[in-house]
Parts: structure tokens; C-alpha cells; sequence
């Protein structure tokens, strides 16, 4: 997994670095997709809007999410928990939700409910 961290308009600082690296580390860690990229972009549009961009590439699609906040190590963390949730939400989507064994393959009892509601209604 490689991680590129970006800024617009300004030079990311190592504090700032380190804290995205983390994050993505405890967010990405016990997850078992091959991720291929996660770019980060931090940008400073006016004197006092910070946003905050990520992007992880999987391998058959992209998770995205931005932030636009006053602060920039708020705009990180919002952006942070926003990625955690869609990462679970592909995640669940992803997982197979059947059962090792099918109706099919379970044998048949004997004495069951079957008989006892057929004679329920003679």
C-alpha cells in the first residue's frame, strides 16, 4: 500500500504527516482488500478554510471522501472517520452473507414438524 499525501497551496509539515500516516494505519490495518494507492490532499482555499481530501484505490473501486472545516487537524479527522465508515459499509457490502451449508445439503429428520401439522388439520 502506498500513501501519498499532497498539499495545495502549502508544504505539508512532518506533525501533519505523521498524524495522516496513523490514522490511515489504525483505519487500514486489520482490513484484508488489496489497496493499491490512498492519496491525501490537503488544500488551504482562503486564509480560513482548510480541506481535506482521501482517496484509497482498491482494487475494483475507489472510496472517496472530502472535508471543507476552519481547522486543518479538524477537516483530517472528519475525513478520517468519514473513510473508516465507507471502508466498513464496502466491506459489509463485499462479504458473503450465506452460510457454509445449504438447505440441500441437510438431511432430512425424521419426526418432524411436518407430520404434526398435517395431522393438525385433519
Amino acid at each position: 500500500m502506498q500513501i501519498i499525501i499532497a498539499g495545495r497551496h502549502f508544504t505539508v509539515s512532518e506533525a501533519l504527516k505523521s498524524e495522516i500516516n496513523e490514522r490511515l494505519e489504525g483505519i487500514l490495518r486489520n482490513i484484508r482488500l488489496k489497496i493499491s494507492t490512498v492519496r491525501v490532499v490537503l488544500d488551504i482555499e482562503h486564509a480560513n478554510r482548510c480541506k481535506a481530501e482521501v482517496v484509497v484505490s482498491l482494487k475494483n473501486s475507489i472510496i472517496e471522501a472530502d472535508v471543507t472545516t476552519r481547522d486543518m487537524y479538524e477537516a483530517i479527522d472528519s475525513v478520517m472517520d468519514k473513510i473508516a465508515i465507507q471502508v466498513r459499509k464496502y466491506l459489509d457490502k463485499k462479504q458473503q452473507h450465506h452460510g457454509e451449508t445449504s438447505l440441500k445439503d441437510i438431511p432430512a429428520q425424521e419426526g418432524t414438524a411436518e407430520g404434526t401439522l398435517d395431522e393438525a388439520y385433519t
